[in-house]
């Protein structure tokens, strides 16, 4: 078995970085450590680096197909990693990527000015597809048992809110994160069947955005939304390899619905979009990520640097920057900050983290505008950039 090396410092200032990049984030101060947009800073598995190169060597990027196998190995990826059942007919792509997909999925299931229902805090492009299409966002906040929260575990569903909320306002779609970003639950069965058995009674179809469905720790298990019995006609399940392998430059995602009569209007809607055939490098990543078992193991050995890492992180917090309250996330590679024992917040507390700390973190507001005393870290980068990132947070706080 290979081992991959994730202390490799790789500078990616300068390349077009989305997360290092954007000069106005910096507010015109020099080295500032990029820690906000969940990607990685590590390379992707070397097998798709490879099949990429071959492909660049071949000179030639024409409009492309997917392979002979592209289903199968989908198929089989979902069968090994969560034990998820699937046929051919149940899969489609969408190149640009899960977001696109739920935005397409929001104008195909409501009319201008639905209601459709999302808990909060969320993710800002996934609730934000709502008000984008014309529809009317309905919101509940999730529970936590302990203000601020100590452990991942404090947050709930509140299906109480949820179940009134969808009587009230005739709720006919409902958008889930699963894992939650940015608080990292990884929603137990349990919950999700009781999610689930509210959406039935109702009759309530679930976009569930899934990006994050690889990124978890190794006593979790993450189970699919349309796995949940029950849901398998009642939702629409987006995943992508995206941030499982560190590819979102490739923009390729898969959309995961049983229902057939959905499913065929999703396909309708990607033809008359033009979105009908898919990226020569996403359907590569697709195919090459999903059955290389090299890649697999770059996977496992990722969860297990990523881990390392969030228990580093809060240790290091807990220790010597008690002012910021946060936790091991079950999913992602995200540590959720609370900062509501400091007086900084919104914009304030933005500019002291670029301008004095040198640390660059997502808004909390993103997520949910009453958030202001929050901000989202992002741990998938070296253990040494970590490491820089806390010390001069531990500096000015």
């Amino acid at each position: 078995m290979a081992k991959y090396n994730f202390d490799e410092q790789i500078n990616r200032r300068n390349t077009h970085s989305f997360k290092w990049d954007i000069k106005e984030r910096h507010m015109g101060t020099e080295d500032v450590l990029g820690m906000w947009t969940a990607d990685m800073d590590f390379k992707s598995p070397q097998p798709l680096l490879d099949v990429l190169q071959e492909r660049l060597d071949h000179g030639v990027l024409g409009y492309t197909i997917r392979g002979e196998n592209f289903y199968e190995i989908i198929m089989d990826w979902m069968k090994r990693r969560f034990d998820w059942e699937l046929t051919a007919e149940d899969i489609h792509f969408c190149p640009p990527g899960v977001i696109p997909a739920a935005c397409m999925l929001v104008d195909l299931l409501t009319e201008p000015g639905d209601p459709v229902f999302a808990f909060m805090p969320n993710y800002d492009s996934l609730y934000g597809t709502v008000e984008a299409m014309g529809r009317r966002l309905v919101t509940a906040p999730l529970l936590c048992d302990h203000t601020p929260a100590t452990a991942c575990g404090d947050w709930k569903l509140d299906l109480d809110a949820f179940e009134r909320i969808v009587v009230e306002k005739g709720i006919r779609l409902a958008l889930f994160c699963s894992p939650h970003n940015p608080v990292g639950r990884v929603w137990s069965l349990e919950e999700l069947t009781a999610f689930g058995e509210i959406c039935r009674k109702h009759g309530v179809f679930v976009i569930s955005d899934e990006v994050h469905c690889d990124i978890v720790r190794g006593n979790v298990k993450h189970t699919p939304m349309g796995k949940i019995p029950g849901m398998e006609q009642l939702s629409a399940t987006l995943m992508s390899p995206n941030k499982t392998f560190n590819v979102a430059g490739l923009m390729t995602a898969s959309v995961l619905i049983p229902n057939r009569e959905v499913m065929k209007k999703f396909r309708t809607k990607l033809n008359h979009w033009a979105m009908n055939l898919d990226n020569v490098f996403g359907t590569l990543a697709v195919e090459t990520l999903y059955s290389n078992p090299r890649c697999e193991e770059w996977l496992n050995q990722v969860n297990d640097y990523l881990t390392a890492n969030l228990n580093y992180a809060v240790d290091y917090i807990r220790e010597h920057i008690p002012c910021i309250s946060t936790y091991v996330p079950e999913g992602t590679y995200l540590l959720w900050l609370d900062f509501s024992k400091i007086s900084l917040r919104g914009e304030e507390l933005r500019r002291f983290l670029v301008q004095e700390c040198k640390v660059d973190l997502c808004d909390g507001w993103e997520f949910d505008p009453d958030c202001l005393d929050h901000m989202r870290l992002n741990c998938a980068c070296t253990r040494a950039t970590l490491e820089e990132a806390l010390k001069r947070l531990e500096k000015h706080l």
